[in-house]
């Protein structure tokens, strides 16, 4: 999930400015993410351009206008298209896939423990391409980082394991 996701995200639980986008960010999804004010204003800047959100100014007493932002119907497409998808590799677990399973809580969304599945499935496949390696003889750095690999899918799929229960 890109970080125009996780806001796309923050917009599907209604309209908000920037501001109330990085606070909401901040004390939702701190634990495993971190964006900044101008990379979030970025990415709104990016995202109105490409017709995902749109914004509309509102008025402040002795104040310059605040951006209001909202989701397009465009923009809910490609957040859910998004959401459901699993992602490619164990290092993208850490952020995305918990951003996944975030906003599959947060907002209510069904179909966690398929998209749990889909990458339990994922996984299984790069273990057997991973412990099928493709030169025979491998030094001593090659045997760690195979082993390394392997221990690392194999965690990360027990790992899905036990959390396929916290979302049943």
């Amino acid at each position: 999930m890109s970080p125009e996701y996780a806001l796309l995200g923050i917009l599907m639980t209604g309209p908000k400015h920037g501001y109330e986008m990085h606070s909401y960010f901040s004390s939702h999804m701190d634990q495993f993410w971190r964006l900044s004010m101008s990379q979030i204003y970025a990415l709104l800047k990016r995202m109105e351009k490409n017709g995902a959100v749109i914004s509309k100014a509102e008025l402040q007493n002795n104040k310059p206008a605040k951006k209001i932002f909202s989701i397009t119907q465009s923009g809910k497409e490609g957040f859910l298209n998004s959401i459901h998808s699993p992602v490619n590799h164990v290092r993208n677990l850490r952020i995305e896939f918990m951003a996944k399973l975030f906003f599959i809580k947060e907002l209510k969304l069904k179909r966690a423990a398929n998209i749990i599945d889909r990458q339990i499935e994922i996984l299984q496949e790069k273990l057997h391409l991973i412990k099928s390696p493709k030169e025979k003889t491998m030094d001593e750095f090659q045997k760690a980082l195979h082993s390394f690999k392997i221990s690392q899918a194999t965690s990360a799929i027990e790992w899905l394991k036990e959390c396929k229960s916290f979302f049943t």
